[in-house]
């Protein structure tokens, strides 16, 4: 017993599996690169039944693409924008709401509106971390999802 401690072998095998530790430990977390894409909101006015408070919903459908639909926007009309930065790395999804009231429209009266919808196009049928950010009402939303047709998963916007 007294040998093995004193051999060469026992170290060099001792610091081999050292450094296979610290290779371990080190390694990067195999999220990819960060891609970043603009949608811009199709928007509307709510309807019956639907939440007026802000929140979000999302919705997987069957070709892998997720809707979005934001409720509980106040004070826009038709002729304002809605759109969304969204940062995608590996299968985490992080999103800025950016908001631009409307100003005047030329011949028409723009109408109010209090929701918007985007999509979210190319997901995989994976697990995704959602992490939505409006920056101009202060608000958060985080969820975990699985892109499988026909989940609908609604966080309110806290």
């Amino acid at each position: 017993m007294y040998q093995i401690f004193h051999s060469v072998e026992f170290y060099v095998v001792l610091l081999t599996v050292a450094a296979v530790v610290v290779g371990v430990l080190s390694a990067p977390s195999g999220r990819g690169p960060a891609e970043t894409s603009f949608l811009t909101g199709f928007l509307r006015e709510s309807r019956r039944g639907e939440p007026m408070e802000p929140s979000i919903e999302i919705e997987c459908l069957p070709d892998g693409n997720v809707t979005i639909t934001r409720y509980g926007l106040h004070g826009l009309t038709t002729a304002s924008t809605v759109a969304l930065a969204v940062t995608r790395a590996g299968f985490d999804i992080s999103i800025e709401e950016r908001v631009t009231p409307g100003g005047a429209s030329y011949g028409v009266a723009p109408e109010p509106i209090d929701c918007a919808v985007f999509i979210l196009a190319d997901l995989g049928h994976e697990r995704y971390h959602l992490k939505y950010n409006s920056q101009s009402t202060s608000t958060f939303a985080a969820l975990t999802f699985r892109n499988t047709p026909d989940l609908r998963a609604r966080r309110p916007l806290t």
